[in-house]
């Protein structure tokens, strides 16, 4: 979540960025493609707007460490509270790792932010998370002695008889 990328490691703002691409990316999907600035305070992570129905949504992500944290919590159900002028609900966008994704779910029926009841608006996007590249080592041919750099191998030698 915005604000709270002090306080982590380096391993989970990669972590929150591929979140981030990811929610983007789905949202996009959806057809919430006009980026907006909203106003006030918390602001969430991401604004957009649906171009054809103006209808806006919220997106924010979610890391193991937040799911701990208070201030996570209470940017949750500030979001997930939040009403348009006509007091409708507008659509929440949750990203979070896929091992991760119980333990939000969990952590949202706690907060009461989700239940059978309500929450309909807030939706939890599972997103994969990010695969370290292993690289194989580079494969080295048998120990040979170093050849010299900038010598010309000897040419065979001619001999009178030669054609040339």
């Amino acid at each position: 979540m915005v604000g709270l990328e002090g306080v982590g490691t380096v391993a989970d703002s990669l972590a929150r960025r591929h979140l981030r691409r990811g929610l983007e990316i789905h949202v996009t999907q959806l057809g919430y493609s006009c980026v907006d600035t909203s106003t006030g305070v918390p602001v969430p992570e991401i604004v957009r707007i649906s171009p054809g129905r103006r209808q806006i949504i919220y997106g924010e992500t979610v890391v193991r460490r937040d799911l701990r944290s208070k201030r996570c919590h209470e940017r949750l159900l500030f979001f997930s509270q939040r009403r348009t002028r006509r007091r409708s609900s507008i659509l929440f966008f949750i990203g979070v790792a896929t091992t991760d994704q119980q333990q939000l779910e969990a952590l949202l029926a706690r907060l009461d932010i989700r239940s059978g009841i309500r929450g309909g608006h807030v939706h939890v996007v599972p997103i994969l998370p990010v695969q370290p590249i292993h690289r194989r080592p580079a494969v080295r041919s048998r120990a040979s002695a170093p050849k010299a750099r900038g010598t010309v191998a000897p040419a065979a030698a001619r001999t009178r008889d030669s054609a040339c």
